[in-house]
């Protein structure tokens, strides 16, 4: 056992990535195809209504029975402090995320500041798990592959909800392969990284759970249509207009402008 062990967490993460892969192709080819599915919304953002609330309904018991009483625990047993160690270090790791889309989207300045981060909290605050870099206000600005797709004009596709991950959408799900290759934890092999990777994604998880509980019992069980609300505050925050590119031709001030 103590051999077959860490080969099983091993291929874990080999089976994840194939399932996400296989998961997006399935996607898009649906995206592909809408014309031919019965499956109609009055929202013209969301053609896999039917589909979607089966989903959603799936991941609201998972929540229920599941994810909301493990973060119960997990809040009320575990101290703070290490709680918010294990969040830093899982921030840490997403440094590397956010400063390639940074460059992507020309943020050239945060793109800065995110390597500036990585190195500080990777050496002085021990791989992370002590936030040093905030304390001389270099404060960490969250991004993804999914906000560099918008902006250069890739549009947001139709509303998805994936099974144990949430709301999202084709644009969506297809960044977020793309945001698990930048993670440094995944681009090493072997059993103790594949086992720390997923220990720290799910305390990640159970820990954001619990920090923004009454926000998410506020969507899914005080809310009329859960999947609604659900749906609404995800597409607040992805439908909208792609920041403006960067212009090379500057609008100077002309002091004879008026004479």
């Amino acid at each position: 056992m103590k051999i077959k062990l860490p080969i099983y967490i091993f291929y874990i993460k080999k089976i994840f990535i194939k399932n996400i892969i296989t998961v997006c192709c399935i996607l898009f080819l649906s995206a592909c195809n809408t014309t031919n599915l019965k499956n109609y919304s009055s929202n013209p953002n969301d053609p896999f209504e039917e589909t979607n609330r089966k989903v959603h309904a799936f991941n609201k018991h998972i929540d229920k029975t599941t994810l909301k009483p493990a973060s119960k625990v997990y809040g009320n047993v575990i101290p703070r402090p290490i709680r918010l160690g294990a969040a830093n270090f899982h921030e840490n790791l997403q440094e590397p995320k956010r400063f390639v889309n940074h460059l992507g989207q020309a943020e050239f300045i945060k793109a800065t500041t995110d390597v500036t981060r990585f190195v500080i909290n990777s050496s002085v605050g021990v791989f992370g798990i002590f936030d040093v870099a905030s304390r001389i206000s270099l404060f960490s600005d969250d991004t993804e592959f999914d906000e560099t797709s918008a902006y250069w004009g890739f549009p947001v596709g139709p509303y998805l909800e994936l099974p144990f991950v949430g709301p999202s959408s084709l644009r969506g799900s297809l960044s977020m392969l793309v945001d698990y290759t930048l993670n440094p934890m995944s681009l090493l092999s072997g059993p103790a990284e594949g086992a720390s990777l997923i220990t720290f994604s799910a305390l990640n998880i159970l820990n954001k759970r619990h920090e923004f509980g009454t926000m998410v019992d506020t969507i899914l069980y005080n809310s009329l249509d859960s999947y609604y609300s659900t749906r609404s505050t995800y597409l607040q925050t992805r439908i909208n207009e792609p920041p403006e590119p960067m212009e090379d031709n500057l609008d100077l001030f002309d002091p004879y402008e008026d004479f």
